[in-house]
């Protein structure tokens, strides 16, 4: 279970990460709700272009045109049952996931326990790292907000090739639970 749950985030960061825009594209972004049931959370989204996924576990995967670095995907998944997984595992989670599938030179800049806005227990990772071989390696830049609840793993994550600003922050940190 461990290694789907690694292989999920994997698949969240690699498809929000393949995409580019202008910042000031995203902040002009008009927003609209997102929900999901079970487990029953939404989330503030900007209006960008819904993109295909492979992965049932993904349920939500926008960038603001096809071709853009940025992108924002959520994604649920079950969590195994067999073992304990705690919040202070998922930095490490997530680096090793990205290191196991090609990432590189992946460094964690912060890692720390978060309360959303309704309350809720969250964790909120951000990374730097590179994607791919040289000479076309790439930079990214991931940030995920991640709450584990009802035997399930919620994680919220936005990637672009530049720094993130609180502007695409501001769509995990959106993140309620009901």
């Amino acid at each position: 279970m461990k290694k789907n749950l690694k292989r999920m985030v994997l698949l969240l960061i690699i498809m929000v990460a393949l995409t580019v825009i202008p910042l000031s594209d995203a902040r002009a972004a008009d927003t609209e709700l997102f929900i999901h049931k079970s487990p029953d959370f939404t989330l503030t989204v900007p209006k960008w272009v819904d993109q295909k996924s492979h992965d049932p576990n993904f349920v939500f995967n926008r960038k603001p045109n096809p071709d853009a670095s940025t992108a924002l995907a959520i994604s649920v998944s079950n969590l195994p049952s067999d073992k304990k997984i705690i919040y202070t595992d998922m930095a490490a989670i997530f680096k090793r996931v990205l290191e196991n599938q090609g990432g590189s030179d992946v460094q964690i800049l912060y890692d720390r326990e978060i309360k959303l806005k309704d309350g809720t227990t969250a964790r909120e990772v951000e990374t730097k790292w590179k994607l791919g071989m040289w000479p076309f390696r790439t930079s990214l830049h991931s940030f995920v907000v991640i709450v584990l609840k009802d035997k399930k793993a919620i994680w919220v994550c936005i990637s672009d090739a530049m720094p993130l600003a609180d502007n695409l922050k501001q769509y995990p940190l959106s993140l309620t639970l009901k």
